[in-house]
């Protein structure tokens, strides 16, 4: 296990994280996200502890291939309406990582429904997202 790190529960697929994210286009000049910004889990592996997230942002035209949140599904997991799921890139990094932000109560912000946490996960895997490893 990496300095720094403490070994917790694996998040969920569909749990929302606070973490830096680095994007795809940052990652070429960069080694570190600026922004702190809530993320979606896609995938958690027990074996590995790898997880994989997608960025959630409010600027979602700036992107393409992004599912916009409902408002409904947005207020229900704490997100501000508005907000979108950009599916063209993601994140992947051993549990716990140093970008993993606490919120109150542990790790995990919100939720999404499971039929559109399935929705996210299907447009990932058919898109051919971009990973950037934060390893």
């Amino acid at each position: 296990m990496a300095a720094g790190t403490t070994k917790t529960n694996l998040p969920r697929t569909g749990d929302i994280l606070r973490y830096v994210y680095l994007s795809y286009r940052e990652s070429r000049d960069r080694d570190e996200g600026v922004k702190e910004r809530p993320v979606v889990v896609i995938d958690a592996d027990p074996i590995t502890r790898q997880v994989a997230v997608v960025a959630i942002t409010t600027k979602g035209e700036r992107y393409p291939g992004m599912i916009a949140l409902p408002d409904v599904v947005a207020s229900a997991a704490g997100l501000s309406r508005g907000s979108a799921i950009v599916v063209g890139e993601l994140n992947t990094f051993t549990w716990l990582g140093f970008d993993i932000r606490p919120v109150a109560g542990g790790f995990v912000a919100g939720r999404l429904p499971p039929g559109f946490a399935e929705k996210v996960l299907r447009a990932v895997g058919g898109g051919g997202a971009t990973a950037v490893d934060r390893d």
